[in-house]
């Protein structure tokens, strides 16, 4: 796969929650019926792709039971597939729910854990054929760091070593992202998935700084560098209600203008990683940020557009 970035238009991946503490929608599409509802309407707007998560990582968030989690989101997977061929994302970093969710009819596994959380998963992605987003997590990497204290702890054990761990304390954050996807990179060649059903997630908001989420958004080319297409979720992510809240904007989401500030923010995100060629982006709401990939995708792609003379405004 070449570095450049991709030509086609960037996908939108519709968010669907079905956790009773989610941070932006959680308890909303609890139930099948009104997942299957927000599906619909996602589709409908723009998405071409859905994640389907039951369980919150938010800061403070618990860990749902393997049971649970299957219980949850397995229903709506084949509620989903049953009329629809769009492709769908289940949201775990759990071997035994991906499993369920990819012989339900998901296509990808999204793990925030890289692999790196449940030793069976590379093995259960690669066995099913299916594609994998493969998201370099702070919070497994710099544990004790004090942007990755307020997160729950993610996956089975511990995934490096307390030299490794120590040896990551003193990394900048861009070269820490390296060193986690070529260990993330080798678990997946090792169980057989193919390159080009891989694609890899910066992590933005997992246990990162503000100046780091920045760097990381402004060095997307440096990602882009691993050779693979880019999936990025920034939508209402903390640190872009942190600049708002700075700047002086209404951010309170039980406030309709708070809650709209959000989502026009998270889309202004979208337009600069459009912008820079990333092939997926993971948002709630896709109305905004469809409107935002056709502005920045027709910049982007300038040299394929019509030459042709614009009509005067009646």
């Amino acid at each position: 796969m070449s570095n450049k970035a991709s030509q086609a238009k960037t996908a939108i991946c519709g968010i669907i929650n079905v956790t009773p503490d989610s941070f932006s929608d959680g308890g909303q599409f609890f139930a099948v019926d009104q997942a299957l509802q927000q599906a619909r309407k996602l589709i409908a707007e723009g998405a071409s792709m859905l994640d389907i998560g039951g369980e919150s990582t938010r800061p403070g968030s618990n860990y749902v039971e393997i049971e649970e989690e299957i219980q949850r989101v397995i229903p709506v997977i084949k509620a989903i597939r049953k009329e629809s061929d769009v492709l769908i994302s289940v949201d775990t970093w759990k071997s035994q729910v991906a499993e369920a969710a990819l012989e339900a009819g998901a296509n990808l596994v999204n793990d925030i854990t890289g692999l790196m959380g449940d030793e069976r998963m590379a093995t259960v992605v690669a066995k099913a054929g299916a594609q994998a987003v493969i998201m370099f997590n702070p919070v497994m990497a710099r544990p004790q760091h004090p942007s990755s204290l307020i997160f729950p702890h993610f996956g089975f054990g511990q995934a490096f070593t307390e030299k490794e761990l120590a040896d990551f304390e003193q990394l900048p954050v861009e070269e820490l992202m390296t060193a986690f996807f070529e260990r993330a990179l080798a678990r997946a060649d090792q169980a057989g998935i193919a390159r080009e059903n891989i694609l890899l997630d910066p992590g933005i908001g997992f246990g990162l700084t503000k100046k780091e989420n920045l760097l990381l958004l402004r060095d997307l080319d440096k990602l882009r560098q691993q050779g693979y297409p880019i999936f990025l979720g920034v939508s209402r992510k903390r640190f872009v209600i942190n600049i708002l809240e700075e700047s002086g904007f209404e951010v309170n989401p039980e406030t309709e203008v708070g809650f709209r500030n959000r989502d026009t923010a998270s889309a202004h995100v979208t337009s600069i990683a459009t912008r820079q060629g990333v092939e997926v982006v993971r948002v709630h709401d896709v109305a905004s940020h469809k409107m935002a990939i056709e502005i920045a995708s027709a910049i982007r792609l300038a040299d394929e557009a019509e030459n042709l003379d614009l009509k005067q405004y009646k």
